[in-house]
């Protein structure tokens, strides 16, 4: 089912955003709970988790027939040592390694018979890690140097490193130095993003941000309505600044700029002279600019690449001017499609991505029982998740209500659509195949032929044949990917995890922090 719901593209091909899998997290704490002291036994039930999940999702992809570039896979243990896992019982995270390792190698000694070359799988798809806030100064001598005599071409990275009460800067300065000087080693994940609030205790102390007073907007969730709260940075006093600007200090990054992040977001006010007045309160033209280009997008239109100093000087101007009728006059101007936008005549009424699903959800129900030239009884197949739904039947509408139709007004169904260019919508997974008026692509792979939806910007019907990869892949392929990342040292990045719903995850976005290889 992930595998279906955005894991893939719509071509079968794994989603460009997906580099790592995890297919447990510290699972000596969990499979059993007592894998890492209560006998020889209870680790073996731990590998056999591992191994047989990572059988499942090796079958996953060959049921459906998973294309192009393929994924790692990784469990990621604690820094606990393991007494009963057969080598290194006096060092922490090597004994879970080493037994997973051999039960890989060794399935049958484990009581389990895989249903693909899990080890083929292993050798050129899987890479280790493990969890410790421990100083960095530690993990030389405590785990890197019996890491790589031993496991000598698996790379292996720290899936939550903080080390709290440390000066951050030089704490993580002295990781990043062994990450340029291990090329195995490909880094840190940080942790984390938020303060865990529910997890109370010392639990708490691992957040960059906690969370202010300020609702930015309120989440309806199953039977409850939660309220989204802003962001704050938390302090890193022995580092002298706050937590967030230092992890970016570390990584050569900027300061953060904390300065709006509990104000009113100027991509989730209402398009109207409301959220004009709104966003000019906040005196900034960055977010005045922010405004008008989602006004623009709206309107079915972008900021072309060497309009963005005219796009300034318009947000200085009604910063400066803000009028009554400031938003009025503002859609006037743009309506008069200015030089430094384009305006693109294949624009859709879309979904809108930075709402959550439950907003989309209700205007969805009001807009199916005012259609007249299409059925929400009768949608495709890949239209398969409540906005690709809403891309279907919002473009549909509009269409409907023809030429007269205004995007400002007759796209936005309570902020739930807004009328896109394509070089907007095209970036989003299967929207380009349910909105209106489309060509359609035929994949073939084996017996089975799927058909899929295109925006007809041309007037040409295009097929082509795909075959599928096998459970494990091309070696050729996922042996580049890992001899990549096992060779290439130090890019510094910022990797976010953000859902395609990303309004509300101010609070809940997932940042990763990596060193290794920039994906």
């Amino acid at each position: 089912q992930n595998l279906r719901n955005g894991f893939l593209t719509m071509r079968n091909e794994y989603h460009p955003a997906l580099k790592y899998f995890n297919i447990l997290n510290e699972p000596d704490l969990k499979m059993p709970s007592t894998a890492d002291f209560g006998g020889e036994e209870g680790t073996k039930q731990m590998a056999r988790a591992i191994i047989s999940a990572f059988d499942a999702m090796l079958e996953a992809e060959k049921e459906l027939g998973v294309v192009g570039p393929l994924i790692n896979f990784t469990a990621t243990f604690s820094y606990a040592v393991c007494s009963d896992c057969g080598k290194f019982p006096g060092k922490p995270a090597l004994g879970q390694i080493w037994r997973l390792d051999d039960a890989m190698h060794h399935p049958e000694d484990y009581g389990y018979t895989p249903k693909n070359d899990i080890l083929a799988a292993y050798q050129t798809r899987f890479v280790h890690s493990f969890n410790t806030q421990n100083p960095a100064t530690d993990l030389k001598q405590q785990f890197l140097d019996d890491y790589i005599a031993t496991f000598p071409s698996t790379p292996v990275y720290i899936g939550e490193y903080h080390r709290v009460d440390a000066n951050q800067t030089e704490d993580l300065e002295t990781i990043y130095d062994l990450a340029e000087k291990n090329p195995l080693f490909l880094g840190i994940s940080y942790f984390e993003y938020q303060v865990a609030y529910w997890k109370t205790g010392s639990e708490m102390n691992f957040g960059m941000f906690g969370l202010g007073s300020f609702v930015l907007a309120e989440m309806p969730y199953f039977s409850k309505t939660y309220s989204i709260y802003c962001l704050a940075p938390e302090a890193s006093p022995l580092s002298g600044m706050s937590m967030p600007d230092a992890v970016s200090k570390t990584y050569g990054g900027a300061p953060v700029d904390t300065t709006h992040l509990c104000q009113a977001n100027p991509l989730a006010v209402p398009l109207n002279q409301e959220g004009f007045e709104t966003v000019a309160a906040q005196k900034g033209e960055h977010r005045m600019a922010s405004f008008i280009e989602r006004t623009i997008n709206h309107m079915g239109g972008t900021v072309s690449p060497d309009g963005q100093k005219s796009l300034s000087s318009l947000a200085a101007e009604y910063l400066d001017a803000s009028p009554n009728d400031g938003f009025a006059t503002l859609a006037g101007y743009l309506g008069g499609k200015p030089a430094w936008a384009s305006f693109d005549a294949a624009a859709e009424c879309v979904a809108n991505r930075n709402v959550g699903p439950s907003v989309v959800g209700a205007a969805l129900g009001w807009t199916c029982s005012k259609a007249k030239s299409f059925s929400c009884d009768d949608l495709p197949s890949y239209c398969n998740n409540t906005y690709r739904i809403g891309d279907y039947v919002f473009s549909r509408y509009y269409k409907e209500l023809g030429a007269a139709a205004n995007p400002i007004i007759d796209c936005d169904f309570g902020g739930a659509a807004f009328f896109a260019s394509p070089k907007i919508y095209d970036t989003w997974t299967g929207s380009t195949q349910c909105v209106s008026g489309g060509t359609t692509f035929t994949t073939t792979r084996g017996a089975s032929t799927s058909t899929w939806m295109a925006p007809s910007r041309t007037a040409s019907t295009s097929t082509f044949t795909e075959t599928s990869a096998t459970s494990t892949g091309s070696s050729a392929e996922v042996t580049t990917t890992r001899a990549v990342e096992g060779t290439t040292t130090v890019m510094k990045f910022l990797d976010m995890k953000i859902p395609e719903s990303s309004a509300m995850a101010s609070s809940v976005v997932c940042v990763r922090l990596l060193l290794g290889v920039a994906l």
